[in-house]
């Protein structure tokens, strides 16, 4: 898939956003698409404990059915979720750490 670079100037041009938007399905379908995106997030979250319980330091990818892969790594998960049909924005992909490190904000 080839990689697309959008400027700050490209968005300042009306005309272009419009077309943008629209090549994405419209503005219900963009944010249709984010809602299904934050179940997905929110899916996760919930299911993070087991998942690291069950599949510790591996990662996974999740998408709107649940776990679609698990692997030793990003790159094989992202692999076995393109084998599916899937791509990066049908899916949560994260590494199950058992220690992860302490942030302080």
């Amino acid at each position: 898939m080839p990689e697309t670079t959008i400027t700050i100037e490209m968005l300042r041009d009306e005309k272009y956003v419009k077309e943008l938007v629209e090549g994405m399905g419209g503005p219900e379908a963009i944010i249709a698409g984010l809602r299904e995106y934050g179940l997905i997030v929110e899916r996760m979250w919930a299911e993070r404990a087991a998942l690291t319980e069950a599949h510790p330091n591996q990662w996974v990818a999740m998408g709107k059915d649940g776990v679609v892969s698990i692997g030793d790594s990003i790159d094989a998960v992202i692999e076995d979720a393109a084998g599916k049909g899937l791509r990066g924005s049908d899916l949560v992909i994260e590494f199950l750490d058992t220690d992860p490190p302490l942030l302080i904000l």
